[in-house]
């Protein structure tokens, strides 16, 4: 790997754009970059450049990011396109479910305009949504998922689960989402194989046991579907990696994970990354949060 660098610096020198979160390889040596606004790069990340400010949702709410783009090739009407998904708070998280809305948008021109965003109302209580194309021309999409009612007044995300809806009309219309974990999973990718199988990585946040010395433990685990989304194997889930966290007490989450990303590789392989909190502060150096 080379060393890194900055996207794009000020004229102080020091960097000036948004948190980044996901790539998108979008052929020819483009790829697209969420930082703040979308960034482009036509010489394989070497040099970027942004794209216009982000627009807001189509009823003016503010449109928040987090999932890759999908670079859409096998719609129903044959036309290369890419599609973002989007969310936005609606209500003070306070109140339970549904305090957060999913969006979903469509650009033709590689992410410089975009059409007007659908508001599915089964994405009420949806925030990051994945997204791929199965093998039977679906669209399914894996939804992070507001914290349960049961737990009204929490506020730590780790409490947020994972879903998945499924839309049959390009992303038109969708299903309900059908809850895989009602808290402490989330942030998926999906692959598609070649015969067909789904596969989702994800992380685990919420739902190991400590361990013997009271520490969080965290990990990144993967499940199949073999219907195109419909249904998944959770009985049979494939942990990639399991670690223990360095901090306890209201800290101890700084030792989980923000992201996985998994890529079907040529020789039929999936290659998943994903980062994890070992470089927080030990526990006996806590900080105020």
């Amino acid at each position: 790997w080379t060393e890194p660098k900055f996207i794009h610096t000020g004229a102080d020198g020091k960097p000036d754009t948004g948190m980044a979160t996901s790539l998108t390889y979008l052929g020819d040596g483009k790829v697209e970059l969420i930082a703040g606004p979308l960034w482009l790069s036509s010489d394989y990340g070497a040099t970027w450049s942004s794209l216009a400010p982000t627009p807001p949702a189509s009823d003016g709410k503010p449109w928040y990011m987090w999932d890759p783009l999908l670079l859409d090739t096998s719609g129903k009407d044959a036309k290369a396109r890419v599609l973002e998904t989007g969310y936005t708070s609606v209500r003070p998280p306070e109140t339970g479910p549904g305090y957060q809305q999913g969006y979903i948008r469509a650009s033709d021109d590689m992410g410089k305009t975009w059409s007007e965003s659908i508001k599915p109302p089964e994405w009420e209580g949806v925030s990051e949504v994945a997204l791929i194309r199965a093998k039977n021309g679906d669209l399914v999409g894996a939804c992070r998922t507001d914290i349960p009612l049961r737990m009204k007044g929490e506020t730590l995300d780790h409490y947020e689960g994972l879903g998945v809806s499924i839309s049959k009309d390009d992303g038109k219309t969708w299903s309900a989402v059908s809850k895989l974990y009602d808290y402490g999973r989330h942030h998926p990718s999906f692959v598609l194989m070649p015969n067909g199988i789904l596969v989702m990585t994800y992380v685990v946040r919420k739902g190991y046991v400590d361990s013997p010395d009271g520490f969080p433990q965290f990990g990144v685990e993967a499940i199949v579907s073999a219907d195109n989304g419909q249904t998944w194997d959770l009985d049979h889930r494939y942990i990639l990696h399991k670690w223990i966290g360095n901090r306890t007490g209201p800290n101890a989450w700084w030792a989980s994970c923000q992201a996985t990303s998994s890529v079907l590789l040529p020789d039929g392989s999936i290659l998943t990354a994903f980062g994890t909190g070992y470089r927080s502060h030990p526990n006996e150096q806590n900080l105020p949060a």
